[in-house]
Formats: C-alpha cells, sequence, structure tokens
C-alpha cells in the first residue's frame, strides 16, 4: 500500500515567445519580475532560443520573423503545487498585453510555464489532451521530458522547442541547481 508524501520541489521557468516588433523585451523582464518574485524569487534570464514552432505561433502573432523566444527562470526552489497558480497569473498578464495591442489583430507576448524536477519536466496549459492531467482551476500539466540516463528525454508529444538538444541541456543545467539547492537545505517558496 502506498501512503502519500511531500513532492521534492521544482524550479518554475517561463518560456516567452514575443513579437519583436510590437513588445519591449524589458518590458516583459520587469513585469516578469514584478508579478512573480513573491512567487519564485528572482529570475534569470538565459538565452534567446531558436523556435521551431514559429510558423504554427505565426497565424495567431505574425510574422515568423518578428517572433523571438527568450528563456526565464528562478533558481530558488518552490512548492509544485504552485504551477497552477501561476499559470493562471500568466494567462492574466498574456491578456494584459494582448490589451494593450488591440489596434493589431495579433496576439503578441506568449508565456509557457514550466517546472524541473528531479523526475522531469511539466508545461502548465488550459489545453485538455490525452497526455495531460487536469490539475485544477482550468490548467493541466504536459509531461513533456522526462529524466531517464543522466538527460532528459522527449517523448512522442513533446513539442519541437523542447526536443531540441540544446533546450533539453539548459534544463539538464536546471535540474543540476535544483539538486545543489535540495542539498543545501534552501527553503522552499
Amino acid at each position: 500500500m502506498s501512503q502519500p508524501i511531500s513532492p521534492t520541489p521544482a524550479l518554475i521557468f517561463f518560456s516567452i515567445l514575443y513579437r519583436k516588433t510590437r513588445v519591449n523585451i524589458r518590458e516583459i523582464e520587469r513585469t516578469l519580475g514584478q508579478e512573480f518574485a513573491g512567487q519564485v524569487g528572482d529570475l534569470s534570464s538565459y538565452f534567446h532560443a531558436h523556435c521551431p514552432m514559429k510558423r504554427y505561433y505565426s497565424k495567431e502573432m505574425g510574422p515568423e520573423e518578428e517572433l523571438a523566444r527568450i528563456f526565464y527562470f528562478s533558481m530558488r526552489p518552490v512548492s509544485r503545487e504552485k504551477l497552477v497558480s501561476i499559470k493562471l497569473s500568466a494567462f492574466q498578464l498574456e491578456d494584459k498585453w494582448m490589451g494593450l495591442a488591440e489596434k493589431s489583430s495579433f496576439r503578441t507576448v506568449n508565456i509557457d510555464v514550466g517546472m524541473v524536477t528531479l523526475e522531469n519536466l511539466v508545461l502548465a496549459t488550459g489545453k485538455m489532451f490525452t497526455h495531460r492531467l487536469y490539475l485544477g482551476q482550468g490548467v493541466c500539466g504536459d509531461l513533456t521530458l522526462i529524466y531517464q540516463d543522466d538527460s532528459f528525454q522527449p517523448l512522442p508529444w513533446t513539442y519541437p522547442d523542447y526536443a531540441q538538444h540544446e533546450i533539453r541541456n539548459f534544463f539538464a543545467w536546471l535540474r543540476k541547481i535544483l539538486h545543489l539547492k535540495m542539498l543545501q537545505g534552501l527553503q522552499v517558496l
């Protein structure tokens, strides 16, 4: 018989796809820092990543050449239960930025919220699908990568963006940070 246990903490990340001609990335950074500092600690940016999904997103965000992706992450471990509330806040920010761009028929910012754990990487989404688990308040968890054989491995449904070797290495680095923080006994938010 299994008994309920408290899971290890996670590191939260934000993958921001934005329309560079309509949105100032510094404004995004400032807003993310203000909105989420109390929930995840300070945010750092990592890199502008190649985005194989630009064609898909261009249908609602505008021309592919105007889209860029950047990752932000927290190095402060958080309780996994926070994923739902953080995704709900991200939905509100997307709506806010959409409202600022009302003169355009295109969405200007897409915020993917996810968490890196010792076992896997989970994205939060509002869309149901066969491999997604309902977490509450309209948010599902998408098991995107699993940690196996000392690296993150994609699954048949993993988005091409997250299946890239460079991105998986980034998340493996975040996992190492999480493991070190846990060994140091850093307090979880």
